[in-house]
């Protein structure tokens, strides 16, 4: 480590290096540079160019707002460290600018050049669903038959990026999991909120697991060599890197309590390691320091390089006024599902941020995974009551109800194997309606969680255009098809069959046949499905036996059961048989043929 401060900002496809290096042949001006990494978050970038030729700013500017190709931005290198110390030129970031303005520090010549990390661009960049502009404006993930881990690379392979290996967790293995975010980072995110992941994004590198270190391990943090790693941590206050053997002198080291308030201590007494869950710190500027590096303190009660402590965030400031130093965070860190807990409990945090997450959180929700959405059914199971549902709606500023107003994209994710909501569920009973492929499908997304999905209704579509049954008011109408057009999706065509119950009380069945069964003998077992009588007849039988039949000539048969009797009675007015043109008629205590 030096004590004169070097940085070297180069865009190499712009040919364009600037710098404070006399000797280097770079543009020459001071620079104020911040670059952050963390679990959850983008790498991201500022860099304050004090002066900068009008030359380099038309080129910067030009190359920003002209045609950037697929990737877009500015490719830039930031490289940081110390004059005295010429072998460490390893860039601290490497990502893209994807915003400039003018500074608002003197010299007015100053420019302020934002951005991500390369890998972090990308994910940030992607999105896989466009508008009706053409334009990307989300992004969406629906994978069938995949583990976590195998999302994660689905989403990274998406955005072009490189997942690192060993990515977790690898079980279970889901039928289906289906994403929906602002960009492909968002997508990472989410999955990772769902199974007790964490996101690792620096280096140009993207990691995905529940015990994610930079760089990549597995098991315990064991030093290449202990007894050296020890002789730095019995020396002045530093952090530690095992791993390395990279050392930082401490500037200040703050122990985060987390939970329960404890007894009051003498202010210059540090808590027991065991009890302290992270700790704060500044140290002097150490290039190489990442998030994700396993860390010990040489600062008494902190310095067991085997118990470890992880980097959860990790600030490079650089300036010539206030020098190079790095802060962040590092908590204790545990193979296995608690780190996300742990990250998340113990992320740093300003008010703004905890305001802008809470406020983000509540609108990201709200129009990327909505509560209640619209889709259409794909394919169904009847037997099981579940059905695949297609979803995602292209925007429109005029649709009055998008929900019906705009058509679910062909491109859509599928839901898979979805629940059908009823008015009545239980053992083996409850009220199956049909549902068949094109239907416009209400869903409701349990707990927020779009993986937890259920179709809670159907609804009449604008578009494609469905019409509407022929109520009237006061109606009570199941309405079904009896056939089905060709093609994907059909249409009902041809003729229907009704139970209507008008306003006034009046009721209409229309069947194609209609089968009663009257008796506890006559009826199928709880759960299994009746058999139709024949179409075009009627038919009413009773468990004895007895039956009334129409068929489909017209033919009347009455019979009763073996051993039975048919009884027809009139009180005080008469019975007529008619056939033949010959009439029987019994009343008035007379039989009479005619």
């Amino acid at each position: 480590m030096g004590v004169i401060l070097w940085y070297r900002v180069a865009f190499p496809r712009l040919h364009l290096t600037v710098s404070n290096d006399v000797s280097g042949g770079a543009i020459l001006s001071d620079a104020d540079i911040t670059v952050e990494y963390g679990f959850g978050q983008p790498g991201k970038f500022d860099i304050h160019l004090a002066a900068l030729p009008l030359s380099a700013h038309r080129t910067l500017a030009g190359a920003l707002t002209g045609e950037q190709g697929t990737e877009g931005g500015v490719e830039v290198e930031i490289t940081l460290g110390y004059l005295e110390s010429p072998g460490s030129r390893k860039p601290v970031l490497t990502g893209r600018v994807d915003g400039m303005t003018v500074s608002e520090r003197f010299p007015p010549l100053g420019v302020k050049l934002t951005g991500y990390e390369e890998a972090a661009f990308k994910l940030l960049t992607t999105r896989n669903i466009l508008g009706k502009d053409g334009r990307p404006r989300a992004a969406q993930l629906s994978a069938v038959n995949v583990t976590p881990a195998q999302a994660a690379d689905a989403i990274v392979t998406m955005a072009h990026a490189t997942l690192a290996d060993g990515a977790t967790p690898k079980e279970p293995q889901r039928p289906g999991i289906n994403l929906d975010g602002r960009n492909a980072f968002d997508l990472l995110e989410q999955l990772a909120g769902q199974y007790d992941a964490e996101v690792l994004v620096q280096e140009g590198v993207v990691q995905f697991g529940t015990a994610v270190t930079h760089p990549a391990t597995t098991g315990p943090a064991l030093p290449p060599d202990p007894t050296a790693v020890l002789a730095l941590l019995n020396g002045e206050d530093s952090l530690i890197v095992p791993g390395s053997k990279a050392t930082a002198r401490l500037a200040e080291f703050e122990p985060v309590q987390a939970g329960a308030t404890g007894k009051h201590r003498v202010v210059t007494d540090l808590p027991a390691q065991t009890s302290v869950p992270a700790f704060d710190f500044t140290v002097l500027g150490l290039p190489e320091l990442r998030a994700g590096q396993r860390v010990a303190a040489s600062v008494q009660g902190y310095q067991n390089p085997f118990q470890g402590f992880r980097l959860l965030q990790v600030t490079h400031s650089f300036s010539p006024r206030t020098g190079y130093v790095c802060t962040g965070r590092a908590a204790v860190f545990k193979d296995g599902a608690e780190n996300r807990r742990n990250t998340e409990a113990a992320r740093l945090g300003s008010p703004m941020a905890v305001a802008d997450a809470i406020a983000g959180r509540i609108r990201d929700a709200q129009t990327v995974s909505p509560s209640v959405d619209a889709g259409q059914v794909r394919s169904a199971k009847p037997d099981k009551r579940v059905a695949d549902v297609a979803y995602g709606q292209g925007g429109a500023a005029a649709a009055v109800s998008p929900s019906v107003d705009l058509p679910v994209e062909d491109s859509g994710s599928v839901l898979r194997d979805k629940p059908l909501a009823s008015p009545f569920a239980w053992h083996k009973v409850g009220l199956s309606v049909p549902v068949y492929e094109g239907m416009r499908a209400l869903l409701n997304e349990v707990r927020g969680s779009r993986e937890d999905s259920v179709v809670t209704g159907f609804l009449w579509a604008n578009e494609e255009p469905m019409d509407r049954p022929k109520a009237q008011a006061g109606d009570w109408w199941l309405c079904l098809p009896t056939k089905l057009s060709a093609g994907s999706p059909p249409r009902p065509e041809g003729k229907g069959v009704s139970d209507l119950t008008a306003a006034d009380g009046r009721r209409v069945v229309e069947a194609v046949g209609l089968k009663l069964t009257v008796g506890t003998s006559g009826c199928s077992d709880v759960g299994e499905r009746p058999t139709e009588g024949p179409a075009e007849e009627f038919v009413v039988s009773h468990s004895s036996g007895a039956e009334v039949r129409i068929d489909k000539d017209g033919n009347v048969t009455v019979s009763a059961g073996a051993g039975k009797d048919v009884t027809v009675s009139a009180s005080g007015g008469k019975v007529a048989l008619s056939a033949g043109g010959a009439t029987l008629t019994v009343g008035d205590g007379k039989v009479a043929i005619s």
